[in-house]
C-alpha cells in the first residue's frame, strides 16, 4: 500500500499487479525478499539499548503504576503506555487517547492494531457453518484495503478490487 495504490503478487505468479484509481493492471513494481528475519532491524533501528540504558529503564520501572479492578482486570501504566488484561486473557495496549491501540485475545485467537494511519485485524479462526469464524488478515490504510482468508486474497482501492481466487488465478471484481 503506497501513494500509487496497492501492488500485489504471489509466489506462484510471475506478474505484479497494481490497483489504483484507473483500475487493475500489471506493473514493474518489485517486492523485497521477506523470507529472512527482518525483525531485528525493524525493532532495534534507532533504539536505545545496552548497558547505558539500564539507569533509565530502572527509573521507568520505578514509575510504573499497577492496580486491579473489582472485575479482576489487571492494569499497568509503564512510561505512558497503558496495558490491561482481563480474566479471560484479553490484553489491550494503548497510548494516550486510545488513537493507538493493540488488542489480543487468546480465548478467540484474534489480534487488532489501530492507529490514525492503519487498522489491521487478524484471526486464527474457528470454522463455523456460515464461515463467520474463518481465519483472516485484514489491513486498511485510508481507502486502500487488503483481505486474505487463507483461500482468497483481495485488494481494494479507489472503488476497484482485484486479487487471487482459490486457484491462485487473478480475479478482477
Amino acid at each position: 500500500m503506497w501513494y500509487k495504490g496497492v501492488s500485489f503478487t504471489s509466489e506462484k505468479c510471475a506478474l505484479v499487479y497494481l490497483v489504483d484509481q484507473a483500475g487493475t493492471r500489471t506493473t514493474t513494481d518489485t517486492f523485497s525478499d521477506m523470507s529472512g528475519d527482518f525483525s531485528m532491524p525493524v525493532f532495534l533501528s534507532d533504539s536505545y539499548f545496552g548497558p547505558s540504558a539500564i539507569d533509565e529503564c530502572i527509573q521507568i520501572l520505578r514509575g510504573t503504576q499497577y492496580w486491579l479492578t473489582e472485575e479482576g482486570v489487571e492494569n499497568w501504566i509503564i512510561n505512558g503506555i497503558r496495558i490491561s488484561q482481563t480474566a479471560d486473557g484479553l490484553v489491550r495496549v494503548g497510548r494516550g487517547t486510545s488513537k493507538y491501540q493493540l488488542r489480543t485475545s487468546p480465548s478467540n485467537g484474534t489480534a487488532s492494531l489501530t492507529t490514525p494511519f492503519v487498522h489491521a485485524t487478524a484471526s486464527i479462526g474457528v470454522p463455523t457453518p456460515n464461515n463467520a469464524g474463518a481465519p483472516h488478515l485484514f489491513v486498511k490504510r485510508g481507502e486502500r484495503r487488503m483481505h486474505c482468508d487463507g483461500k482468497t486474497f483481495i485488494v481494494r482501492n479507489a472503488g476497484h478490487s482485484a486479487g487471487f481466487d482459490e486457484l491462485n488465478q487473478l480475479k478482477v471484481y
